[in-house]
């Protein structure tokens, strides 16, 4: 099972008729994958290379909009 970890934090204002802006911040730890492959290159003592890969996965997201509502709805 992955454990997932975020964060978010955001701020939404209206500043003109019918317009408002948002902003938004957002982290997100996806956590560590690891594996190991074989590759078709072959090794000096004649077995197959493998590959060890390990990688913690994060993201920094800031996201900005614009929103436009429509009268009589």
């Amino acid at each position: 099972m992955h454990e997932i970890a975020r964060a978010c934090l955001g701020a939404l204002g209206a500043f003109a008729d019918n317009w408002s802006a948002r902003l938004e911040y957002l982290y997100v730890d996806l956590g560590t994958v690891s594996g190991s492959l074989a590759t078709p290159v072959i090794a000096l003592s004649g077995a197959p290379l493998l590959v060890n890969y390990r990688s913690h996965v994060t993201d920094n997201i800031l996201r900005f909009a614009l929103n436009y509502r429509f009268s009589g709805t």
